[in-house]
């Protein structure tokens, strides 16, 4: 499958395996649509820092948001270059002394499952203030955008989606990865790359918002994430302390939710607002 993945090259993020399907109890050949996936070696100022499992396409905006996520960066000027090839992405900043401050240890394996914080002192990061507020109908539409265009969901469903959206609820840009923190990577990095306003964004996503993904939400000062799934406890007292409101369980009517034993159709559109309400306008 070929996908316009990358802003700039047609990127392949997908193939066709032969299996063996069971249904009605009995084995028939088949074909599936598996995901591939993609090893991604980061160094800054010459010295390795992690290895990324990522979906092929967007190596820059993925290093980008990554460096801003765990606290290397603070924006693009305090990077000197980056530069992607096969053998990965070698990042040189500015300021080498960040690498140090940032982490306490400098090699690590960044996996599809979830990501690590580098950053120590959250008590740092800005109050998001309440300058945004988005209709709850606004809400549900950008979930639905997420499903629409999710085209290797619907043939692998082997990954997490996530969207950027305008506080009108335009779709600024939608992401497909292995890992629901690879989606928000990509997603911090092509706003960064391409100057977009965090304040006046939101995040619409298929993953948890746990800690990791909510400190990384705040660091960039994005008023308001919501998710089709759950919340944990600390991405609700992370959410409260920084502004941010987090939204969970967003259903829209008509949603198909898979179970184990069956498929379940939402009858009514639903959300749960955690955090800070008074950014969702009813009316």
């Amino acid at each position: 499958m070929n996908n316009d993945y990358s802003q700039n090259a047609i990127t392949t993020v997908s193939e066709t395996r032969q299996c063996l399907k069971l249904s009605g109890g009995l084995f028939s050949r088949a074909t599936a649509g598996i995901i591939i996936e993609k090893e991604l070696a980061i160094s800054v100022n010459g010295e390795h820092l992690a290895t990324a499992s990522i979906i092929p396409g967007m190596e820059r905006e993925f290093v980008t948001g990554y460096l801003y996520g765990q606290g290397f960066i603070d924006g693009l000027d305090d990077l000197r270059s980056v530069e992607i090839d096969d053998s990965g992405a070698a990042v040189t900043l500015k300021d080498s002394s960040r690498m140090t401050t940032a982490s306490g240890t400098t090699t690590y394996r960044i996996v599809s499952g979830g990501g690590r914080a580098a950053f120590s002192d959250s008590a740092a990061f800005p109050f998001i203030g309440p300058g945004m507020a988005i209709r709850k109908d606004d809400v549900f539409a950008a979930m639905n955008t997420v499903f629409e265009r999710g085209e290797i969901y619907r043939e692998t469903e082997g990954v997490h989606i996530g969207g950027l959206f305008s506080a009108s609820g335009a779709p600024l840009r939608i992401v497909e990865d292995i890992g629901r923190h690879n989606t928000l990577d990509k997603l911090i990095g092509h706003a960064l790359l391409n100057g977009i306003d965090f304040g006046q964004a939101f995040i619409a996503s298929t993953g948890r918002m746990s800690s990791e993904m909510v400190l990384k939400i705040c660091r960039a000062g994005i008023p308001v994430a919501a998710t089709k799934t759950a919340v944990t406890d600390r991405g609700i007292e992370i959410g409260r302390e920084h502004g941010l409101t987090v939204i969970g369980f967003v259903r829209d009517a008509g949603t198909r939710i898979n179970t184990d034993m069956d498929v379940r159709v939402i009858q009514n559109a639903g959300m749960k607002v955690y955090t800070h309400p008074e950014r969702v306008l009813c009316e």
